[in-house]
């Protein structure tokens, strides 16, 4: 039996649409036949990624960490799709450093954007969301959030109290018959993963953990977004009634995190 993802109808909302996951799944879901609401800080990146998707995406600029502006960024999304059936949060940075020499200020800044900014979306698009149908709300984590090596500890703790609190969000949402969803990926080709994507506080501690097993085939390296985007989609097409909670995804070979 083959597997498809049908979206048509569907309107999704996606926060960090400008690069990496966020933009590789505003492309699977159009590729589906759902419409997207992308909000990224770059609006550059969003004009050229509307143009390239087509009538059924629409690039909204906003900062996940300015909460009122945030808040008109989904209420216009909302009236530009008509509704919202769909949220899915991709907006984060990574973080390295040590916690007895980083900056207590700089860790605010990234719980802000990491923790309370995915919260915050979440918040403000269920309110558009009708009382009936399949409707959505998918979390991008980390896998920092259940595996911690030295000089990821602000950042997975922003993760992992993110994971504590969408499933708590599960619970709170189970009755109104509204799926939640943590993803939880690996190394992936992201600008998280270059110098410019990476907030380096304080000093980086040694760190002889693996990230990869030896070898050069398939999965030996940093996965391109892609596949990481048309499980996304996957997740949100799913029968009514029916949730992945949790899903960490890899590449094959990574070890750690």
């Amino acid at each position: 039996m083959g597997v498809s993802v049908d979206l048509t109808g569907r309107c999704v909302l996606v926060t960090g649409a400008s690069s990496g996951i966020g933009a590789a799944t505003c492309r699977s879901i159009v590729g589906c036949g759902g419409s997207v609401a992308m909000l990224a800080r770059r609006k550059e990146r969003l004009d050229e990624l509307e143009q390239e998707l087509g009538e059924r995406a629409i690039g909204i600029r906003a900062d996940v960490t300015d909460l009122d502006g945030l808040e008109t960024a989904v209420d216009e999304a909302a009236l530009s799709l008509g509704r919202l059936d769909g949220v899915i949060s991709a907006a984060g940075r990574s973080m390295v450093g040590s916690i007895a020499t980083g900056t207590p200020q700089r860790w605010r800044e990234l719980i802000d954007l990491n923790l309370v900014g995915p919260l915050a979306t979440v918040r403000y698009a269920v309110a558009h969301f009708p009382k009936r149908g399949r409707r959505d709300v998918v979390i991008v984590g980390s896998a920092g959030a259940v595996t911690v090596m030295p000089g990821t500890g602000i950042y997975s703790a922003s993760k992992g109290g993110l994971r504590a609190a969408v499933g708590t969000m599960r619970l709170e949402l189970a009755g109104a018959g509204i799926n939640v969803s943590f993803v939880m990926p690996g190394l992936f080709e992201t600008e998280g993963l270059t110098m410019d994507g990476i907030v380096i506080d304080g000093e980086i501690p040694p760190n002889g953990f693996p990230l990869f097993a030896g070898g050069t085939g398939p999965g030996t390296q940093p996965g391109a977004p892609g596949p990481l985007a048309d499980t996304i989609a996957f997740v949100i097409g799913l029968p009514d009634g029916v949730c992945i909670n949790e899903l960490v995804a890899r590449p094959t070979g990574e070890l750690n995190p």
